[in-house]
């Protein structure tokens, strides 16, 4: 009876084992619709007259493969004011030689020089799930910055110079979408939660992570300084990767806190890129998008206390070992 117990208990075992690695593999094949994490474009809105102007700026690797591409990008974002959808007189698009740009205009044509307009950006519909669109509106220093991604797609837009207080509220407000939509940020807090394995050791992980995220982001941001997308996924792809393999192999390994912190580096990248990007002020940006990745990671730890299991533990690290390992290698061949 002993024997067959163990047998079963062993069979049961092999099972999960078997069902962690089908999720993984179901999961690793989408990878080539959602993988690609680092996806940005800009606009810009000019009132002119009866007519608002739209300029789109996007990189020719984010934009649609499909050969009408322009109808699709163009129809992707829509104008309205008053109720009415603006009449698109005209919208062309066109590739910036040597930038690697495709460049697309359109004109809004309205019976009366609109005051403010409200926009749909379906953007993140036409791309990858996690594009973020930067619009600008308005003109030089006074202009009015509006982030649209695929949980914020429609916004009310006035030309006149945004407040301080309407600064601080889009910029906050784009450092948690930010934090809330990174697959490969919300990968790793879990594999983090799973590496810290006491509430002290949590705390120094979780630390080391957020401080060096920090400092990469700021030194990035001034400096302008921005890593090739392919690297920045390849590297995030294998910070999940090599804390999973870590909890799983190297279960009493000692200082992993500064492992941690040298996975913040890579993560601080990313969002030192979104910074130089979109030229957002790091006072307001980065203390909400560090503010809800601390709240994301004690909540994932505190389940896991609370919850889990050393066997489901070991599963969810296996998990993530593969699922970090298959995008390496999908963005390493894309």
């Amino acid at each position: 009876m002993k024997a067959l117990g163990r047998r079963t208990s062993a069979l049961g075992r092999a099972r999960a084992v078997g069902r962690c690695l089908l999720a993984a593999a179901a999961l690793t094949s989408a990878f080539p619709a959602v993988a690609h994490v680092l996806s940005m474009s800009q606009g810009s809105l000019r009132l002119d007259g009866q007519s608002v102007r739209y300029e789109l700026r996007i990189p020719l690797a984010e934009a649609p493969s499909d050969p009408d591409r322009q109808r699709i990008l163009l129809n992707a974002f829509r104008v309205t004011a008053g109720g009415s959808e603006g009449e698109r007189a005209t919208g062309a698009c066109h590739e910036e030689g040597g930038q690697e740009l495709l460049v697309c205009e359109a004109s809004y044509r309205f019976a009366e020089p609109p005051s403010k307009v409200s926009v749909r950006c379906d953007l993140p519909t036409v791309t990858v799930p996690q594009h973020v669109h930067i619009l600008r509106s308005g003109e030089g220093a006074s202009a009015r910055q509006t982030v649209f991604d695929i949980t914020s797609r429609e916004s009310e837009i006035r030309f006149v110079p945004p407040t301080w207080i309407e600064t601080v509220a889009t910029e906050s407000g784009a450092g948690m979408r930010k934090a809330l939509t990174s697959p490969e940020l919300i990968l790793f807090l879990v594999a983090l939660a799973l590496a810290g394995r006491t509430r002290n050791e949590l705390l120094a992980c979780a630390g080391t992570f957020l401080a060096a995220q920090s400092a990469v982001a700021l030194l990035a941001a001034l400096l302008a300084w921005m890593p090739p997308a392919g690297f920045l996924e390849s590297a995030a792809a294998l910070t999940v990767a090599y804390l999973a393999a870590e909890v799983l192999f190297l279960p009493e390994a000692r200082k992993r806190w500064l492992v941690c912190g040298a996975m913040g580096c890579f993560h601080g990248l990313f969002l030192g890129v979104f910074l130089g990007t979109a030229g957002m002020s790091p006072a307001y940006f980065l203390p909400s998008a560090l503010g809800l990745e601390a709240v994301l990671a004690v909540g994932a730890a505190g389940l896991r206390l609370r919850l889990s299991s050393r066997r489901s533990e070991q599963l969810v690290a296996l998990l993530l070992l593969v699922l970090g390992l298959g995008w390496f290698a999908l963005r390493v061949v894309g």
